[in-house]
């Protein structure tokens, strides 16, 4: 027995041990990913100044938290970036151009260490105490190190000092067209529905928040219905005034988009172009009634799902203009080191119908997502500013004409980021750090954008004519099971609206999860999930409609009533399709009809039946929505007749008729033998006074030793 209890023992230690290491993440820790490994120390910049005029002081504050055996922090001011390339190699660290002043920064605080740095800055010589002569404007980078005391580097930063041109400048600003998105990726709740996450919540609300700082600061606004909606659900304590920051003003426009951020191309390449409709006009719908204003949908701010026949659905449905990430333009500016075009343009759709287009710079995007791709984990605030600084060289670039750039902040950009980048356009001419300079960058909203900035032409045979340039989409791919689930559940909402007209509400739960079901961001099978959720949210409703079934109705005649008791537990009216089926049952008054369940209450209606035959047979009730295509409760009664049938009757009274006169015919016979039976014997006599029955049977009855019969 004890070699069999360790042989199970060995086995199953053999057994957890395989299954540790085919586990993801268990097992032993190898070399290659050591546990707990320390976090490579890193400086973070807690403010910096956004812009410098020709007469002023730059400054950079950076957090030594991290490097506790920081002895001192060292800054070098580079000679200028002149294009994109070499901003990224400054901000990799991989190159450097001359050294222009080299300093030591002042060191404050305990808890946490802050490493402060000023640079004075003068237009003409000489040059101020611990500063430098930059005659010219430009983006200068700033390399800021922690060093120990023995004088090893521990770690490094950079970040960009700009310089504005002179306050007499005669050069237009670039109009900048801050596009902010209000979305955040929802998570998958149990019962297949969407929230949002505790992080996703207050970093939504936050970023509305640093909307709110700079009211003057001019943008537009792309809020996702399906991201607001799962944040008044996730938070029911939010009121209007968290959204007061989107709302239309003179500084504010607000776009249009989808429900969800759908692939749009894949919709309609899968043939959902109503559902697609339907995402555009319940996105629309959903804002109006959030913020209590309609988001324009003459512009369209574009992306890489929008194919060809999208664009013709964005230009049918009203769009005149259009936003074009230039990541999407053929030929695409090359790689990302290459500006956006910063003059307006036309693009077509496949029937010929030109749309205006201005676009957005996609590296400025990825600058704000890739220094930051963890969400505050990294720097956003070197982020932020690493964005300014790409957007001062476009400026500095080309200043011939009224030209005009959109820039996208997804809704992932970290909070400091946006901060950043709003904190710079509200103070454009460096007041801040000093003397003013001339604006790099104007804010405006998007139809300023169109209108401030200049169209690049050609010649045709009617004279000058607005470039038209060709779009890149990314190929439309198949959803799978998801067209066919989600036209399912679309009719089955149609079918429970049409049972609660007055309470459409009660159906938000399933008409947000097949709405926000095409959110691009789900994988397919969370896809799925959440769209087969919506009819679990439906059933929530139709399952407060039952039917109380009485087992076994008797009828005794051959038409009666069988009481249908439909209870309504919906504090709402119900408006119900009832349908009753037999074998051998007819309905006088029609075997459909129509009802009106009164809330909270129990309803009878009494069916009218007639019998077809006696006996006991099934009746099947179906109670459906009002429009007959949603099965919400059904029951099965027993019918009991026992009435008898015209023919049965007319074949009973037959019957007994028949046996009756048989009686009558057979008492008469009987009665009639006997008289002559009677009259015969009687005639002869009987001297000794018996009975003349007696006597005949004495007479008649056989000897002992005589067979009856015999002589």
């Amino acid at each position: 027995m004890k070699r069999v209890v360790a042989l199970i023992a060995t086995v199953t230690v053999a057994f957890g041990a395989l299954l540790m290491f085919a586990t993801p993440g268990g097992g032993q820790v190898t070399d290659n990913a050591p546990a707990d490994s320390p976090s490579q120390p890193r400086l973070q910049l807690m403010s910096v100044s956004n812009w410098v005029g020709p007469n002023a002081v730059f400054r950079a504050e950076v957090n030594l938290a991290d490097i506790p055996d920081a002895f001192r922090t060292t800054f070098t001011l580079h000679q200028a970036v002149t294009d994109r390339y070499s901003l990224d190699r400054s901000i990799s660290g991989e190159e450097f151009g001359t050294a222009l002043l080299r300093g030591e920064a002042s060191l404050s605080g305990s808890t946490p260490r802050i490493a402060t740095i000023d640079i004075p800055v003068s237009a003409t010589w000489p040059a101020p105490d611990n500063g430098v002569v930059l005659t010219r404007s430009g983006v200068f980078p700033v390399e800021i190190s922690a060093v120990s005391a023995d004088g090893a580097e521990l770690a490094t930063i950079v970040t960009h000092l700009i310089r504005l041109p002179d306050p007499d400048s005669t050069t237009p600003p670039l109009a900048i067209g801050l596009i902010v998105e209000q979305r955040e990726i929802p998570s998958i709740a149990l019962d297949g529905g969407t929230f949002l996450a505790p992080g996703a919540t207050d970093h939504l609300l936050a970023s509305m928040r640093t909307l709110d700082e700079f009211p003057t600061v001019p943008l537009s606004t792309v809020p996702s219905a399906s991201t607001l909606i799962d944040l008044t659900r996730t938070r029911p304590d939010i009121d209007q005034s968290a959204f007061s920051s989107l709302r239309p003003t003179p500084t504010r426009q607000l776009l249009a988009s989808t429900y969800a951020p759908i692939a749009v191309g894949s919709w309609l390449s899968d043939g959902l172009t109503a559902e697609t409709e339907n995402q555009f006009s319940a996105g629309t719908d959903t804002i109006a009634r959030l913020l209590g204003a309609v988001p324009d949908h003459r512009i369209a701010l574009l992306n890489s799902s929008i194919d060809s026949p999208a664009l013709s659905l964005l230009h049918d449905r009203g769009a005149q203009s259009v936003i074009v990430p230039s990541d999407q333009l053929f030929p695409a500016p090359e790689s990302s080191r290459t500006p956006a075009p910063t003059l307006a343009f036309d693009v077509r759709t496949p029937t010929g119908d030109r749309l205006h287009a201005i676009a957005a710079d996609s590296a400025v995007t990825a600058r704000l997502q890739a220094d930051a791709a963890t969400v505050d984990s990294e720097d956003p605030i070197v982020a932020g500013h690493n964005a300014l600084a790409d957007l001062a060289l476009v400026a500095l670039a080309d200043n011939g004409a009224a030209r005009g750039l959109a820039i996208v902040v997804p809704g992932s950009t970290p909070t400091a980021a946006l901060g950043v980048l709003l904190g710079a356009l509200a103070d454009r001419d460096g007041t801040s750090a000093g003397a003013p300079g001339s604006s790099l960058l104007s804010p405006v909203t998007i139809d300023d954008l169109f209108t401030i900035t200049d169209v690049s032409t050609t010649y045709d045979a009617s004279g000058a004519v607005p470039v038209v340039r060709t779009l890149t989409s990314e190929e439309p791919r198949s959803l799978g099971a998801y067209p066919a689930l989600l036209r399912s559940t679309r009719r089955s909402i149609d079918s429970a609206l049409s049972m609660i007209p007055e309470s459409p509400y009660l159906a938000g739960t399933a008409v947000h999860r097949s709405l926000t079901s095409g959110d691009r961001s789900l994988s397919d099978d969370q896809r799925n999930g959440v769209v087969v959720s919506a009819d679990g949210a439906l059933r929530a409703i139709t399952d407060e409609i039952v039917m109380t079934p009485q087992q076994v109705v008797t009828l005794t005649s051959r038409s009666g009533k069988v009481p249908l008791n439909i209870e309504n537990r919906l504090q709402v009216p119900a408006h119900v399709h009832v349908n009753l089926r037999s074998a051998k049952l007819d309905f006088p008054d029609g075997s459909d009809f129509e009802l009106v369940l009164a809330p909270g209450t129990t309803t009878r209606v009494d069916a009218h039946v007639t019998t077809r035959a006696s006996g006991a047979f099934p009746l099947d009730v179906t109670v459906s929505t009002a429009d007959g295509a949603l099965p919400v409760t059904t029951a099965r009664f027993t019918v009991r007749s026992t009435a008898i049938s015209g023919i049965g009757l007319v074949i009973s009274i037959g019957a007994g008729l028949f046996l009756l006169i048989w009686w009558i015919r057979h008492f008469r016979s009987s009665r009639r033998a006997a008289g002559l039976i009677g009259t015969a014997v009687g005639d002869e006599g009987d001297p000794d006074g018996t009975s003349p029955s007696t006597a005949a049977a004495g007479d008649y009855a056989p000897r002992d030793d005589q067979t009856p019969g015999d002589p």
